[in-house]
């Protein structure tokens, strides 16, 4: 069937549901029905009954009820047309804006280049038409690699498609549907999107196998369910360096507080009561991530000019409606556990600290009593519940934790947000390198092995020097190869990790060259420019 036709087929739908709905507003007359319609069009399917309970409440207010609801309507209208994507458009035409996009793309850099220009006002002028798709350029090392994704349909398709999911949740927020009264975390919509792409993505790795140079094959789903990509793996990972740094602690004399930083209240859109929050600014998960980090880093930053000595996780979850907040769990010298935490309250309280209820609920200490629990089981429950939530009942407002975990890793996902990170400590990619290696042939039995292989984390932490070794000072290195030949995008593969330096020795992890192919192998090509940076096949080092 032609675009055009699917297209005037999909306005024709559009418009009958929207005379529908239009018909169950509390304004009848013809004016007020014209208006609502017209708004409607900007607002996406999934919010559209929301927005018509919310203006018929409006209406019905005892004073100036009409000019409540029709302002309300025509502020949401506007929010939605000042979004930088059009939040209605489905997969079908954003693929199609997609094509088209990379075709122009595709067209201005053909000419330009037949033309004679040079490769740097090429990437000038398709980062132009980048901007007015309200995306942002990339800055990769290789022009060419630039270039060949802004011609590509496959990366059109996936930078719009993401900017419309952030988009789509902005108005969630903006109408303050994300509470844990109507949807917690995150929109359903947004949550139902997410986990279908997740589902296709699966499909597609069943489709895919890794082949190498011997004609060994191994199944990419497979592949994916030995890596943290795995939500058990990734939680077992994170116990054991929990378990070790705890073990690390209490071997060297350190004491542990838990402590939880949470965002200025403008930055929440709603109220634990579940009431919207007037004083809300617009910030969004991602916005409120960033302060924190900035705030966090402040903190770090002094406390290194003070000469703390501390190490510690840090735990990323979000509010009920979406708000992200910290828990920190933090091991300390005894004798400086007072200014370290009068360090990080000051930082976590600079801004807006003199608000009502700011000293009460922005930042709490926790003291790690030995006789009530382990440190581990202060911040265990909340790391499950942020990954699959095993072990756990209910989260924080009595949802399944299950379905709870889903949904937040689904939050995390959406904005960006990376839930689970240590500081101090040795870096975890020699963790894993050492583990692939440890007590094979041709390694050298020593402690860093040793304690790979059983998972210690505490004894590989003194291994390779402590807890606060700096990275030039550790025993033990990464090493890595430049591969020259081309990837996806017709630019050099890049820098991959070959394995791990120790003693002026080097040992190999990865011993054979593999390429990732379908299943039943199709050498269809297509002439177009959805193509034009990318390759049937792609090579990694296992």
């Amino acid at each position: 069937m032609p675009d055009s036709i699917v297209n005037n087929h999909e306005k024709q739908l559009t418009s009958f549901c929207v005379d529908l709905l239009s018909e169950e507003f509390s304004a009848q007359d013809k004016l007020n029905q014209e208006f609502i319609k017209k708004q409607l069009l900007s607002i996406p399917y999934a919010f559209r009954v929301i927005v018509k309970n919310t203006y018929n409440r409006l209406w019905k207010l005892p004073k100036r009820g009409e000019f409540s609801a029709n302002t309300y309507f025509r502020e949401l209208g506007k929010f939605c047309r000042n979004l930088p994507i059009d939040i209605t458009w489905n997969e079908s035409q954003l693929k199609l804006i997609a094509k088209s996009r990379a075709d122009m793309c595709y067209g201005v850099a053909s000419n330009m280049l037949n033309q004679g220009d040079e490769d740097d006002e090429v990437l000038q002028h398709l980062e132009s038409i980048l901007l007015q798709n309200n995306l942002k350029a990339r800055k990769g090392k290789f022009i060419s690699g630039d270039i060949a994704r802004y011609c590509c349909e496959k990366w059109w398709s996936k930078r719009l498609r993401r900017l419309q999911a952030i988009s789509i949740e902005e108005l969630a927020l903006y109408i303050r549907v994300v509470s844990k009264q109507s949807q917690i975390y995150i929109s359903d919509i947004s949550f139902a999107n997410s986990r279908e792409r997740k589902r296709r993505n699966d499909v597609f790795l069943s489709s895919l196998e890794a082949i190498n140079e011997q004609g060994d094959c191994i199944e990419l789903a497979d592949i994916a369910k030995s890596t943290t990509a795995n939500p058990v793996n990734r939680r077992n990972e994170l116990m054991a360096r929990l378990h070790g740094f705890e073990v690390y602690a209490d071997k060297h004399g350190y004491v542990a507080d838990f402590l939880t930083i949470t965002c200025p209240s403008r930055m929440h859109s709603v109220h634990n009561s579940g009431k919207p929050n007037d004083k809300y600014d617009g910030t969004t998960p991602k916005q409120a991530q960033t302060y924190l980090g900035s705030q966090w880093a402040k903190a770090r930053s002094q406390l290194d000019k003070l000469n703390i000595d501390y190490f510690g996780f840090r735990v990323v979850e979000p509010h009920h409606d979406g708000t992200p907040h910290w828990h920190l769990l933090v091991f300390m010298k005894p004798e400086q556990q007072e200014l370290l935490r009068s360090t990080i309250k000051h930082y976590a309280l600079q801004v807006d600290g003199k608000e009502k209820g700011a000293q009460k609920y922005r930042f709490k200490v926790e003291p790690i009593c030995k006789s009530k629990g382990s440190a581990v089981g202060y911040i265990a429950k909340y790391i499950s519940k942020n990954i699959d939530g095993y072990g756990v009942e209910n989260d924080s407002y009595g949802k399944p934790a299950n379905i709870s975990a889903c949904r937040i890793c689904e939050w995390s996902s959406l904005w960006g947000i990376r839930q689970f990170q240590q500081f101090g400590g040795p870096p975890v990619t020699i963790w894993r390198e050492a583990r692939r290696l440890a007590l094979t042939e041709q390694v050298e039995i020593t402690s860093v092995w040793l304690a790979a292989d059983k998972g210690d984390w505490c004894e590989f932490i003194e291994a390779l020097g402590g807890v606060h070794v700096k990275r030039k000072d550790l025993p033990v290195s990464i090493v890595k190869e430049f591969i020259e030949e081309e990837g996806e995008y017709w630019e050099p593969i890049g820098y991959v990790i070959k394995g791990l330096a120790c003693q002026g020795e080097i040992y190999l992890s990865r011993h054979h060259q593999w390429k990732i192919q379908k299943k039943c192998c199709s050498n269809e090509n297509q002439n177009t420019s959805s193509n034009l940076g990318q390759k049937e096949t792609s090579t990694v080092k296992r």
